[in-house]
């Protein structure tokens, strides 16, 4: 019974500290023209926590009343935005790539709940919990295109290679990149990049020679 209270609490602490742990230095930009620079982190998905500076009290903005948020928690600033990203659905993504195709990431982490199984004088006993970590692709082209899902980095996601080749369809010679595994999964940000850069620049030309 104290290993199973140790655990749980241990549970808890791990928890409430991917939660709590991190402020990093960031700006929120209102859909209104406002803009307030101190420290934010993202918390229940879809808002922020924002503070002047540390000790000071936190305030928490809704992304529906937010452009974008910049917050500097990797090498390079991150850009998140709120995304319709299926009907009627909003989540908050981070912007990997803009441009005639851009690209988002919709970040998933944190700890499964435990789970319970009967043992021995029908006592309960509790499985521990396990972290999770999962990565949403989506994709658009132009400025209010429709976005469309590529794929994750969970095993059971739908086929990246064939997605992504009905998507660059317009561009064969990126088609073909992808067909032959030489961009995988994993070189998305490359995939989006050579479209925006390559195929694009192709079409512009192709469209000038017919008119």
């Amino acid at each position: 019974m104290k290993k199973t209270l140790f655990f749980v609490l241990i549970c808890c602490f791990l928890g409430s500290f991917t939660t709590i742990a991190q402020n990093d230095v960031g700006t929120l930009y209102f859909k209104d023209g406002r803009k307030l620079h101190g420290l934010a982190k993202l918390i229940n998905g879809d808002q922020v926590k924002f503070r002047n500076a540390k000790r000071e009290k936190a305030q928490r903005y809704h992304f529906e009343d937010l452009a974008q948020v910049v917050i500097n928690d990797r090498e390079e600033p991150s850009t998140y935005i709120y995304l319709e990203i299926r009907k009627g659905f909003f989540n908050v993504v981070r912007e990997l790539e803009i441009g005639p195709v851009s690209l988002y990431v919709l970040e998933q982490r944190g700890y499964s709940a435990p789970m319970y199984v009967g043992g021995a004088n029908s006592q309960m006993n509790m499985m521990h919990s396990n972290f999770y970590d999962i990565n949403n692709l989506y994709v658009s082209k132009g400025n209010s295109g429709e976005i469309t899902h590529l794929g994750s980095n969970q095993l059971f996601s739908k086929n990246f290679k064939n997605a992504a080749s009905e998507y660059f369809s317009d561009c064969p010679v990126l088609v073909t990149k992808i067909q032959n595994k030489e961009f995988k999964k994993k070189h998305v940000k490359d995939i989006v990049n050579f479209y925006n850069l390559k195929c694009n620049e192709q079409q512009a030309v192709i469209l000038k020679k017919n008119q």
